[in-house]
């Protein structure tokens, strides 16, 4: 992999880090659901180029949407309202891997070796031992629920990856656009008055919204679509393994979290779990492309 490729894809997963200490931060300004419509709005309307009917893809497209945006982001979003430790989602957040991957095993009936069944228990393992951990007893439905909003992004995933020959940038469009009623509908519902939250917003509180829309959203995923193309998943995946490190950092420095023993030992073991996962499917590929050299 060339040094510049190597470096986007450490920047992504600097960028998605420090997207949810952005989130916690934007949150002392809007409440949670409003600051998802702006997201959503800002997005939208820098991705309206991509946004194209497709044609016989648009149900498709508005599952994904409703999966990774509308839905995904409203219980994600609630998540990080309620949390206090924002470390400790992040962790939570990275069992995406293996609820994808048992979900491709029963949908898109993808083999699950013993390798990557050792790792998805090694992870959840791991997340037991934060979960049960004293210090964070409040944060058990903030657990929870990102639990929750991490199985609606395996599911979208799974719904994204059998979706063919739609461009990323156009179903990033539909994810934006798919999600708007809801979120729109959930933040008049509960949250009164978004005009006068909008009024007192200050430039760190629109450099928020404007970080997660275009940061996160489109030059993240735009990103990862540009390396994927180019490189293996068992490659580039293993790289994402960073983005917790990145987190947990960013939170001790910006938001003084303080990390307890028992959480670093149940992350330490998530994180095997997921090296295990990942590293196994890179070692045998790098194993297959030697044996096929000259």
């Amino acid at each position: 992999m060339p040094a510049s490729h190597l470096s986007l894809a450490l920047v992504i997963a600097l960028v998605w880090a420090v997207n949810f200490v952005v989130m916690k931060v934007g949150l002392e300004q809007l409440s949670p659901f409003l600051f998802i419509t702006m997201r959503f709005l800002l997005a939208g309307l820098l991705l309206s180029p991509w946004l194209k009917v497709v044609k016989g893809r648009m149900a498709h497209l508005f599952l994904i949407g409703l999966c990774l945006g509308g839905l995904h982001f409203a219980v994600a979003i609630m998540a990080i309202h309620l949390a206090e430790q924002v470390s400790t989602l992040v962790i939570i957040v990275q069992l995406h891997v293996p609820f994808t991957l048992i979900m491709a095993h029963y949908f898109l009936k993808e083999r699950l070796s013993y390798w990557r069944v050792g790792g998805v228990v090694l992870a959840f393992f791991g997340v037991m031992i934060i979960a049960l951990d004293p210090a964070i007893l409040d944060e058990r439905i903030a657990i929870i629920l990102m639990l929750f909003a991490t199985a609606l992004y395996a599911t979208g995933a799974i719904l994204t990856r059998s979706l063919k020959d739609v461009s990323i940038l156009t179903t990033q469009a539909w994810t934006a656009v798919s999600g708007l009623p809801l979120i729109i509908g959930l933040t008049l519902f509960f949250e009164p008055d978004p005009i006068s939250q909008l009024n007192i917003m200050d430039l760190k509180g629109w450099g928020m919204v404007a970080y997660a829309a275009i940061l996160s959203s489109i030059v993240g995923y735009g990103g990862m679509n540009f390396l994927l193309k180019r490189h293996p998943v068992t490659l580039i995946a293993p790289m994402m393994l960073c983005v917790p490190v990145f987190s947990t950092v960013a939170a001790m420095v910006f938001l003084d979290e303080v990390i307890t023993t028992r959480f670093l030992i149940g992350a330490f073991i998530t994180m095997s779990g997921l090296g295990l996962i990942h590293f196994r499917d890179w070692w045998r590929k790098r194993r297959v492309v030697k044996e096929l050299l000259p």
